[in-house]
């Protein structure tokens, strides 16, 4: 048996005492998220056959004590409850000078103490760190629990970073089950969230029953059929043939709720407005804005014109609404979205534009803030708070609303400023919608690329407020779109880990943070996420492969990076087997050819993950500096070397394309030394939903002082454009051998957008992809 404590050493992390001279090991305390203050001691306490709670005698919180032995009921250890004043194995100790949520958990060879305040938060937060260091196996119901549990002797004194510990669920776009809701609850709670922000209205679906309005769910929370693939790849749009439907009835919502609370969790309903709220119209089309449409449940995804109408029936409708849904949800605060709003109908609407005149609003982006300020004076007066999209900002920001910042930082920076608390939630750090891995092999996922690293990376404090401003941030969230998630499974692989990195970030101080010491404790804890049943993306041991142009060498470098600790990195070029006979990776790959990597991880010996793969182009353009005239519309990686990176585009993805949006593009671009050239090529992307369009037609000229150039073939280009989903369409150019040193390229856009398509008789868009020289 082990007599010593092991525990990860990082010089400022922890406050570590520890009597024994024995080495200190990373691979013993795997708390997520790391607590603030730990103090190691000598011993351990033994637990066997019984485990013995006492509470105060008055305490409310008889909860804690069930749901603590219903955690360790796999195990053969009986959990009892005695009175307070009989020696115990745990004691949960009143003590009110400590915050709310705050809890000091000390572990001696003979007892364990939980100490918090009277609010309750902190014990549970206690039990649940007491939980983590608990082995494992008391989760594993597969085989008879274990009678033995060995806890280190420890002290540990912590508290929040933040108040607002959020996640988000968009049950909308595809319903999730109450089961799964449940579900993600336990999860929040082991990993001291408290916060669940509930998506419940959006165009694509009505997720809560309201009794006044039957038709909300009878007809809003159905739809025939859902798009497949991304929004912009089809043309026309695919449907999937499949009946969607589902909702809460005002019972689950209770349930749901009651559940949460038990587990210190506030659950905040978003009922969307004044925009997306194609199915709340299609239920109850009156309060639209009318002008002839038929109003419909969407069965795809998109921003759309239909929104609430701001006449007087409109704003009963919805205060009866949230009448309805103030009843059933305690929360302080009432999402009420504000997001997304086109006023494409208020502009043509007579009604609207007289509450304009009326109001003596300037314009419709006004209007808005009137429709949330008259939304807000209903919520206050019912005792509520509203919290809103950073949208709310435009027009003037409601007097007492909480902004919720997703358009990155700057509406939340806006609303600190102004003395508004805020929420920050921006899109690329907190919107575990995006890919958390290479998106060319990754399943369906909406955009964007977001890994654990970055998450973890997060800071919610903008640096360029001041202290007495970043107060006004009272935390942060995660937020998982449900447009391209249309199982419980998914919801799970989009989620985890990366919501455990974001409890670090909403939980522990940013001066303890590491996300290396972090990835040690993250490993173990796979382990947990599978006897809980979670379906967790293991990309965590996957190997990502970036390349780039190193200008000090001049030679082309692919890095290798897994985040699993302790392995070894083996790969092959141009070979797909990779086993440990392969190279091992120690330094960056050096290729100066086209070339595809394999790699895989190994743990003494074990593939941890499965084989991934890159593949790279290298040619005389490869890492050169261009001038676009004009500028780009959209670079999304590699900013300035986006066209010379190294990297191919692909067709359902946007990542490694160059936008432009004007009818013609001109690329100067020089060459590293005087070359002798005679191919051209690059790829143009055809997404017609996206309103992108393949050249017509191209032109390439040299130069060898980059003032006189010489035009050495232009090309006109045509297209097999039956296919109906996004394409990439390579091109090259041939033409007698010539030494250059500079390179010109001028492209005809798509021009003008055909009819019979997605913004017919507009310019399209130009994506263009890598440009390749030899």
């Amino acid at each position: 048996m082990k007599q010593h404590i092991i525990i990860i050493l990082i010089a400022s992390l922890y406050v570590l005492s520890c009597n024994n001279n024995k080495d200190i090991s990373p691979n013993e305390y795997n708390l997520i998220p790391l607590p603030n203050e730990i103090t190691v001691k000598s011993g351990q306490l033994i637990i066997q056959d019984q485990l013995t709670v006492s509470m105060p005698s008055d305490s409310s919180l008889i909860s804690l004590f069930i749901y603590f032995k219903d955690v360790l009921r796999n195990t053969s250890i009986a959990v009892n409850m005695i009175s307070e004043e009989t020696p115990s194995t745990l004691s949960f100790i009143v003590d009110n000078s400590l915050a709310d949520e705050a809890y000091n958990l000390n572990i001696t060879s003979d007892k364990i103490e939980i100490k918090s305040n009277n609010t309750g938060a902190g014990f549970f937060y206690g039990i649940q760190t007491l939980i983590q260091l608990m082995p494992e196996e008391i989760l594993n119901t597969s085989k008879k629990g274990i009678s033995k549990i060995e806890l280190p002797a420890v002290s540990i004194k912590d508290a929040p970073r933040f108040p607002y510990r959020g996640a988000m669920m968009d049950v909308a776009r595809n319903f999730l089950p109450k089961e799964t809701v449940l579900k993600f609850i336990d999860m929040m709670a082991i990993y001291k969230l408290n916060r669940l922000h509930m998506h419940l209205t959006d165009d694509q679906g009505w997720r809560i029953e309201i009794k006044k309005y039957p038709k909300l769910t009878e007809i809003g929370s159905y739809r025939s059929q859902t798009q497949v693939g991304h929004s912009d790849y089809y043309w026309p749009y695919r449907y999937d043939g499949i009946e969607k439907r589902g909702f809460y009835t005002q019972e689950d919502i209770k349930e749901i709720v009651q559940y949460a609370s038990d587990r210190f969790i506030t659950v905040i309903p978003e009922i969307e407005m004044p925009g997306h709220s194609s199915a709340a119209l299609a239920a109850y089309p009156e309060f639209s804005c009318g002008l002839g449409k038929d109003y419909k449940v969407r069965e795809r995804f998109d921003i759309f014109d239909e929104v609430y109408c701001p006449k007087e029936n409109t704003f009963a409708f919805l205060e009866d609404v949230l009448t309805e849904v103030i009843e059933l949800f305690p929360s302080q605060y009432i999402h009420i979205g504000g997001d997304e709003c086109p006023k494409k109908a208020w502009k043509k609407c007579a009604d609207c534009q007289a509450l304009i005149k009326k109001e003596g609003l300037k314009n419709e982006e006004e209007l808005q803030s009137y429709f949330i300020h008259r939304i807000e004076k209903f919520v206050n007066k019912k005792g509520r708070d509203i919290i809103g999209w950073d949208e709310i900002l435009e027009g003037g920001l409601a007097p007492n609303a909480t902004v919720m910042s997703w358009r990155g930082e700057k509406g939340g920076i806006l609303a600190a400023k102004q003395k508004h608390k805020v929420i920050m939630t921006p899109g690329d750090e907190c919107y575990f919608d995006h890919y958390q891995e290479d998106p060319e092999f990754a399943p369906l996922a909406i955009g964007s690329f977001l890994p654990l690293d970055n998450v973890y990376a997060y800071n919610p404090l903008p640096n360029e407020l001041t202290i007495e401003e970043q107060s006004y941030i009272i935390g942060t969230q995660a937020n998982i779109w449900g447009e391209y998630i249309q199982t419980p499974e998914y919801f799970e692989y989009m989620t985890f880990p990366r919501l455990l990195a974001m409890a670090e970030v909403q939980w522990t101080q940013l001066k303890n943070k590491n996300f290396d010491d972090f990835t040690l404790r993250l490993a173990k804890n796979f382990k947990r996420l599978d006897y809980y049943g979670v379906n967790a993306s293991r990309n965590f041991y996957d190997v990502n492969l970036t390349g780039a142009w190193n200008p000090t060498s001049s030679k082309f470098e692919v890095a290798l990076k897994t985040f699993s600790p302790n392995t070894t990195i083996f790969y092959s070029v141009n070979d797909s087997i990779v086993t440990t006979s392969s190279s091992a990776y120690t330094k960056p790959i050096i290729i100066t050819e086209d070339a595809t990597i394999y790699a895989a991880v190994y743990n003494n010996g074990v593939a941890q993950g499965k084989i991934t793969n890159k593949g790279f182009v290298v040619n005389k353009a490869t890492g050169r500096k261009y001038v676009s005239i004009p500028e780009p519309l959209s670079e999304n990686v590699n900013e300035g070397f986006g066209l010379t990176d190294g990297i191919r585009g692909y067709a359902n993805n946007m990542r490694h394309w160059v936008s432009y949006r004007q009818d013609t593009i001109q690329i100067n671009l020089a060459l590293e030394t005087k070359s002798l050239i005679s191919e051209l090529a690059t790829s143009f992307l055809w997404r017609p939903v996206n309103y992108t369009w393949p050249s017509r037609s191209i032109k390439i000229s040299t130069s060898l002082d980059g003032v006189t150039y010489t035009e050495k073939k232009q090309k006109e280009l045509t297209y097999d454009l039956s296919p109906t989903e996004g394409t990439r369409f390579p091109v090259s150019i041939t033409f007698p051998e010539i030494e250059a040193l500079f390179v010109r390229l001028e492209i005809l856009s798509g021009g003008l957008i055909p009819n019979g398509y997605y913004r017919e008789g507009e310019q399209s868009k130009l994506a263009l992809d890598e440009i390749e020289i030899n």
